[in-house]
C-alpha cells in the first residue's frame, strides 16, 4: 500500500567523494542552490552530512563517509522518488558508489543501488561509457 508515511526519509550513502564534492553533486541534480549543506527542493529538504557512522576502508554502506538525507516535507510520493533518483543517477554518473536506504526503494533506479550488476552502489548500466 502506498502510504505517505513510507516516503518520509530517505539515507544515501556515498562513498568517492569528499563533503565538499558530495555538495556539488547535490546542488548539480536538484540545479538549487544550497543555504550551507542543506537544499530545499520542491516540498523537500536535503541535507549533505559526514556520516557519523563512517567507518574507513569498510566495505557495508551504512559506515561511507558521506550521508544524504532526505526529509520530506509537503512534496508529493512522485516528487520524493523523482529526486532521489536524481541524486542516485548523478552520483553514479559521477562515478562514485551510492546507496539509497528507504522504504521505497523498489520504486528507485537499480533498486537504490542494491539491484545494479556490479554490486551495491554498482549501478554500471546507469554510468556513462
Amino acid at each position: 500500500m502506498m502510504t505517505p508515511e513510507r516516503y518520509g526519509y530517505c539515507g544515501l550513502y556515498l562513498r568517492g567523494p569528499s563533503k565538499d564534492d558530495a555538495l556539488g553533486l547535490v546542488a548539480q541534480a536538484t540545479a538549487i542552490a544550497l543555504d550551507g549543506t542543506v537544499a530545499h527542493l520542491d516540498g523537500l529538504e536535503i541535507e549533505v552530512l559526514r556520516n557519523p557512522g563512517f567507518v574507513p576502508d569498510s566495505g557495508d554502506f551504512p559506515t561511507w563517509p558521506i550521508k544524504i538525507e532526505v526529509d520530506r516535507q509537503d512534496a508529493t510520493p512522485g516528487q520524493v522518488v523523482e529526486a532521489v533518483s536524481k541524486l542516485l543517477t548523478s552520483a553514479w554518473q559521477a562515478g562514485y558508489e551510492a546507496v539509497a536506504a528507504c522504504d521505497y526503494e523498489d520504486e528507485l533506479p537499480a533498486k537504490g543501488g542494491y539491484g545494479g550488476s556490479s554490486g551495491v552502489g554498482g549501478a554500471s548500466d546507469l554510468r556513462p561509457g
